[in-house]
């Protein structure tokens, strides 16, 4: 396991950000822009090449592709990605299993179709009825706002961060020496979060990053200002995520040792708010990113607790609107007995109504459990999936399998289960769909690479699928 870094430089620069926005017009709905940018005396700014990404796809290496398991009419369509690094469309009218991109990850999903970061640059939608769209065709990171404006890393060795409206080419938004690292729009495509790396002050003992990672926002009129700074010089800040009121969830590492970061010692859940910069320190967690998920109505749950085992010290909270804290379910520091261990968070994906909360819950073991929970024998390998209901809390489970993560559709109605098979080292991940008040019924296996269990390495439905159920 690697903990990147990015190292910082020690270079100031001005950058002038004037907003769109008429002065003085507090409720404009304009993207931040930046209309000059301080450089070198007569040194121009150059937008970056565009080249369109390469999606073509290449023969996959045998007994590494995932497999259908049937037609699920009312299953919907799914992408799903292979351990062949490779992204299949599985249609659930005919049963149909098709490779249609390769060496890209799951970056978003939209009504549309999920959008998929390429390794080979640039951002392309895959639309659910099979057709694709280029959204940013370039830069080594990329993410695209809810109003269609790309932001991108310059490829090759230029790091500026560049946006894209569709109209006039790309501009420069912050130069390379800025030093950005990760970024993330708002709900509503009009504010940018990036993490900074920034130069260590003083001595820096041998080893150690010569940066440290801070959190700034570029809101809606331009303005640019930290609103995260946290006081350990090894600060290291991942996984932004945007609620819908304006809050911003991330995590911290504060190591630089890859054990530790494993156990969750040294990882931190932050909230912020950006409208009144107020913090919330949810305490030790482990760093996986699909472990904190927004609800649409403002409810932040996530999983607390420390340990590289999953099955052991994780319980469920919920961090409500109010900053008050409810738990959900899972014990933290109980083993055996009636202790059970909460992970895998996921809300139903609507509007306009509260939503509803699900997650995979089962008996809580520790360390030594880790060969029954591998081979599916034992009380740390009885996981559920559990809905919360109107009539109250409901299980779901795929026969014979474990159960390892969950998703709602937008009615409620149904859910994606993520299962696994007892006692198999790699691709033992099935997706199954399960009606509320029905037999479930597998859809596509063979998925998933090696890792269950430990180092929070816990196979998660938000980063290997995109469901059109979900998305409506």
């Amino acid at each position: 396991m690697t903990l990147g870094r990015m190292h910082g430089r020690r270079f100031a620069v001005v950058v002038a950000l004037l907003a769109t926005a008429c002065a003085g017009d507090v409720g404009s709905q304009a993207e931040p822009s930046v209309t000059s940018v301080a450089t070198a005396p007569g040194r121009p700014i150059a937008s970056p090449s565009v080249s369109p990404p390469g999606p073509s796809p290449t023969a996959q290496p045998a007994g590494v592709a995932p497999v259908s398991a049937g037609a699920v009419a009312e299953a919907g369509v799914l992408y799903v990605w292979g351990a062949d690094d490779s992204i299949y469309r599985y249609d659930g009218a005919t049963g149909a299993l098709e490779r249609v991109w390769r060496a890209s990850t799951l970056a978003g999903e939209t009504a549309d179709g999920p959008n998929v970061l390429g390794r080979h640059g640039g951002l392309t939608l895959l639309r659910w009825d099979g057709t694709t769209e280029p959204k940013c065709p370039t830069g080594s990171f990329a993410t695209i706002s809810s109003k269609g404006t790309c932001a991108f890393t310059g490829g090759g060795g230029d790091s500026a961060v560049y946006v894209n409206r569709g109209i006039g080419g790309a501009q420069m938004l912050l130069p390379a020496d800025w030093d950005a690292g990760s970024y993330a729009w708002s709900p509503d495509g009009l504010e940018l979060a990036i993490v900074r790396n920034e130069p260590r002050v003083g001595p820096v003992p041998a080893l150690e990053p010569s940066s440290r990672n801070t959190l700034w926002l570029l809101d809606r009129r331009g303005a640019l200002t930290k609103i995260f700074d946290s006081s350990n010089a090894l600060s290291f800040l991942y996984g932004l995520k945007w609620s819908f009121d304006g809050r911003i969830a991330f995590w911290e590492n504060a190591t630089t040792s890859n054990s530790i970061a494993a156990d969750g010692g040294a990882t931190t859940l932050h909230v912020v708010d950006v409208h009144t910069r107020a913090k919330v320190d949810l305490g030790t967690t482990l760093g996986s990113r699909a472990w904190a998920q927004w609800s649409a109505d403002g409810r932040l749950a996530f999983v607390s607790g420390g340990g590289r085992e999953t099955w052991g010290n994780k319980q469920l909270v919920v961090l409500e609107r109010d900053g008050t804290r409810r738990t959900v379910a899972g014990d933290l520091g109980r083993i055996g007995g009636s202790a059970s261990a909460a992970i895998a968070p996921a809300w139903q994906p609507t509007l306009g109504a509260p939503a509803r909360l699900a997650w995979i819950e089962g008996p809580a073991g520790g360390i030594g459990a880790s060969p029954d929970y591998f081979r599916a024998v034992g009380p740390t390998a009885q996981r559920v999936a559990v809905l919360e209901t109107p009539g109250g809390r409901a299980s779901l489970s795929c026969p014979g399998l474990v159960t390892e993560g969950v998703r709602w559709s937008a009615d409620a109605n149904a859910a994606l289960l993520l299962c696994r098979a007892p006692g198999v080292d790699q691709h033992a991940l099935q997706l199954w769909y399960a009606p509320l008040g029905g037999t479930p019924r597998a859809l596509v296996t063979g998925l998933g690479d090696l890792g269950f269990g430990y180092y929070g390495l816990q196979p998660s439905l938000f980063d290997i699928v995109a469901w059109s159920l979900a998305d409506r």
